[in-house]
């Protein structure tokens, strides 16, 4: 349990508060024995059972003497003559005043121990004598305190008016606050008293002394707000007081106006004294410096302009007028930064058609510029989206623009003579400027009943963004209509000189059009490669194909499901000489089974190409073991690669031109077997046997004739550089023991196979020479450019976009292959893939 503390205005109150309180207690079996009270001892209207002739008890921390009904303080100090900060701290901290009625000695203390922290001294370090001896006399004179009394009862009876009186005052070390109440009577006695106080000291960074004042006017306009909500007394009036001309200057600023710092404090002391007003005091008047500098108690304690305020409350407003032109108040202004705009009217029309493409944003931005205008000139209101009549204003100004700048020999020969020169190039349309300023075609159809536009539309440059602008806005309101369309609609309103080429090459430029349309890029066809026209031994450089796949049965059971098969399609790339190998899968085991048999009687190859297996033909399933077994390569058949010294090369993706050769060998395999075979299943050795035939077939195809002579009808053949004749001739007889003299020159080819390659060179090269197609070089594709991906069995709509991230030059430095970048990853393409958007870099 604790003491009780109130209070009641006359003794018939407290008497039904005592009797409140009994009952209460009684409630919880306690008894309420012990009072103390400033009523007169002599009074016999209730009891005292502690209550003698002069009595002190403690309240709230300090002495209350109930018979003066004042306020004591009894401090115990320390008689040590050796002082640490620990013992500085302490002796601080047992100057209990919640009050702020000792805040002068309080502030003294304060500024004491912030010293001792800026000296940087440890807690159980003695304090330098000059210090010591400093803070021995500040103790001795805590001595005094004893002797100050201050009364609890701060109210005249039957006041006529309650004021409030504020201070605030600031300096280098300390700045505080301290409030009076007032209590204003017929009589002249009005007395004043202390009622609470607050001080803080100074921060330690260096901080303006008109900084420090507005803060103690923000800490006084905070105690206000905190004295108020705690009386429950009628205030009449509350009149707050400073000495700084600079922190009200500020006071009576918007906040907005200021630097952080000011505005923030200057902000919060307008919100809480909105209602109240602030004045002007002298320093000599103002209480609050006491608290400011702090003092020692044996001055306080006869100190009445501490406790009782100054002499006379209303003499006391000084008719100082704020300093607003005192630099420490400016400095605290944002700085308003002086901005000139000069524009230049010939580059600010150029920049602002630079700014978009699209020419109803234009007219938008025109528009507004122009409302920005009026509202400078005229202060006009108008707010929202440009009316229409805003609109057409920004057209007409776009439009004489652009004619000025393109015809404006044109124009001036028609303000002076009404007529162009006879060198102008608008002659044939007889142009007139309407009542707007405005170019356009005279032309014959006056009388006719055509809208005015139509037949008289406005003339536009062939070379200016606008016009490419406005032909750009009609092609896409017109559903990117054709450039015949197209011409036809511009020309209800507007005539462009060139107005055919301008609209074919807008619509050639439509990014929207061309995905609609693509145009697949192409580039010069290549050289041949070393392989192909330089001589070598058959089936040293190879490329490999496979087909399938096919279906065989066996002879053991009739019942049996058939076997699945493959056709492994080697081909010379010198000779174009063909060997077909049977294989069971598409396994590293099978082909490298196909590539022993196939070097065993071949002799072994030195280079192999092929192709990524994307284009295989056959189920989903076939072409992605197809596309393991081509590209994925594991490391057997690496393995085998390496012990054999063959070197295996890929031909780009998605490029089945690069491998022309195995591809026209793979469809002429096909074109025999399946006139053949049709829908047959055969067995194995079957199989095995048309297979061998068709092999003899293709390898007796004829390369080139071997003659210019009309009835020599021998050819050369892949089957000459195997066995020195087609594989299909018939053998022919023993010429061995002839004599060459009875042979013709033909028939020597059994004996002289060397000259086969002679006719290789001079005839079947020859016919290589020549190009079918892709024949002019074009601009190669660049890093950058933006691509349409062709893709097999997918709408052109749903084509993938790409980026150029890279090239690969071939040897006449012509681009046919590139890297592309998509939004699932990175895949290499031919340029016969790719379509370029026409998008100006």
């Amino acid at each position: 349990m604790d003491d009780c503390l109130s209070g009641a205005s006359d003794i018939n109150q407290f008497m039904a508060l005592k009797k409140e309180l009994g009952e209460l207690l009684l409630r919880g079996g306690m008894t309420l024995h012990k009072w103390c009270s400033s009523a007169s001892s002599e009074s016999d209207l209730y009891p005292f059972n502690y209550c003698e002739k002069q009595s002190t008890v403690k309240n709230l921390g300090m002495m209350w003497n109930n018979c003066e009904d004042a306020f004591l303080f009894d401090i115990s100090t320390s008689s040590t003559t050796e002082f640490t900060k620990r013992d500085v701290l302490s002796q601080i901290a047992r100057l209990f005043d919640p009050l702020g009625l000792l805040g002068p000695v309080i502030s003294k203390a304060k500024i004491f121990l912030q010293r001792l922290w800026l000296l940087q001294i440890d807690w159980s370090q003695k304090l330098p004598s000059d210090i010591a001896q400093e803070w021995s006399s500040f103790i001795a004179s805590l001595s005094y305190v004893k002797n100050i009394k201050i009364p609890r009862f701060v109210l005249r009876p039957n006041p006529k008016e309650i004021i409030l009186h504020g201070f605030s005052d600031a300096s280098e070390k300390a700045y505080g606050a301290v409030i009076y109440l007032q209590s204003v009577c017929d009589s002249s006695d009005n007395n004043t008293f202390l009622l609470c106080s607050k001080s803080r000291v100074a921060p330690i960074k260096s901080v303006t002394i008109p900084r420090l004042e507005l803060a103690a006017c923000l800490l006084l306009a905070q105690l206000t707000r905190k004295v108020l909500n705690a009386l429950k007394l009628k205030i009449d009036q509350v009149l707050l007081r400073t000495d700084s001309t600079i922190a009200l200057s500020w006071i009576d600023t918007p906040p907005h106006l200021l630097k952080t710092f000011v505005s923030n404090r200057v902000a919060q002391i307008q919100e809480l004294t909105k209602e109240y007003h602030w004045s002007h005091i002298t320093s000599k008047n103002n209480p609050a410096d006491l608290l400011s500098r702090g003092i020692d108690a044996q001055f306080l304690a006869n100190n009445q302009f501490w406790f009782q305020g100054p002499d006379s409350f209303n003499s006391l407003n000084s008719e100082t007028e704020l300093n607003q032109s005192d630099k420490n108040y400016l400095s605290e202004f944002k700085s308003k930064d002086l901005v000139c705009l000069t524009v230049k009217t010939s580059t600010l029309f150029n920049d602002v058609i630079c700014i978009s493409n699209n020419f109803q944003k234009l007219i938008r931005i025109i528009s507004l510029i122009f409302r920005f205008i009026n509202k400078c000139k005229k202060n006009s209101k108008e707010c929202g989206a440009p009316s229409k009549i805003e609109r057409q204003n920004a057209e007409i100004y776009i439009l004489r623009e652009v004619q000025a700048r393109t015809f404006g020999n044109e124009i001036h020969s028609l303000e002076q003579c009404g007529n162009v020169t006879p060198n102008s190039r608008l002659k044939s349309l007889s142009p007139f400027l309407d009542s707007q300023g405005i170019l356009r075609v005279g032309g014959r159809l006056r009388n006719s009943i055509l809208p005015y536009n139509s037949k008289h539309p406005i003339l536009l440059p062939a070379k200016h963004k606008v016009t490419d602008m406005i032909i750009q806005y009609y092609h896409k309101i017109q559903f990117h209509s054709g450039s015949q369309a197209l011409l036809y609609n511009i020309r209800q309103k507007f005539w462009p000189l060139n107005g055919r080429n301008l609209c074919r090459k807008i619509v050639h430029s439509c990014v929207t059009c061309f995905k609609a349309n693509p145009k697949i890029s192409s580039q010069k066809m290549g050289d041949l490669p070393e392989d192909r026209v330089n001589p070598n031994f058959v089936f040293n450089s190879v490329g490999i194909d496979f087909a399938g796949p096919f279906y065989i049965k066996t002879k053991l059971r009739k019942r049996d499901p058939p076997t699945k098969i493959y056709v492994c399609i080697i081909i010379c790339l010198s000779t174009k000489a063909i060997h077909l190998e049977l294989v069971s899968d598409l396994s590293s085991e099978a082909l490298i089974a196909a590539l022993k048999r196939f070097m065993a009687r071949r002799g072994k190859c030195r280079k192999i190409l092929s192709d990524n297996a994307t284009n295989f033909v056959g189920t989903k399933n076939e072409i992605n073991r197809l596309f393991k077994l081509m590209e994925q390569q594991d490391a057997l058949f690496q393995n085998f690669l390496s012990e054999e010294e063959i070197t295996w090369s890929h031909i780009p993706p998605r490029a089945p031109h690069h491998g022309g050769l195995w591809e026209v060998g793979v469809k002429s395999f096909k074109f025999y077997f399946k006139r053949v075979v049709s829908n047959t299943c055969l067995t194995y050795e079957e199989f095995l046997t048309i297979l061998i035939q068709i092999e003899g077939l293709l390898n007796s195809l004829p390369l080139t004739p071997l003659s210019s002579e009309v009835e020599d009808l021998e050819i050369l053949t892949p089957g000459h550089f195997l066995i020195g004749r087609p594989i299909t001739a018939i053998p022919e007889p023993l010429m061995v023991e002839l004599n060459d003299n009875r042979l013709n020159r033909w028939q020597l080819l059994t004996k002289k196979v060397q000259t086969i390659w002679k006719h290789w060179s001079k005839n079947y090269l020859n016919n290589l020479q020549q190009r079918h197609k892709w024949m002019f070089k074009k601009d190669n594709i660049k890093i950058g450019d933006m691509v349409l991906i062709k893709e097999d069995n997918v709408p052109v709509s749903n084509w993938p976009l790409g980026r150029i991230v890279k090239l690969y030059p071939g040897k006449d430095n012509i681009i046919r292959v590139v890297d592309i970048k998509t939004k699932t990853g990175i895949f290499k393409r031919s340029v016969s893939r790719l379509c370029v958007l026409p998008i100006e870099r």
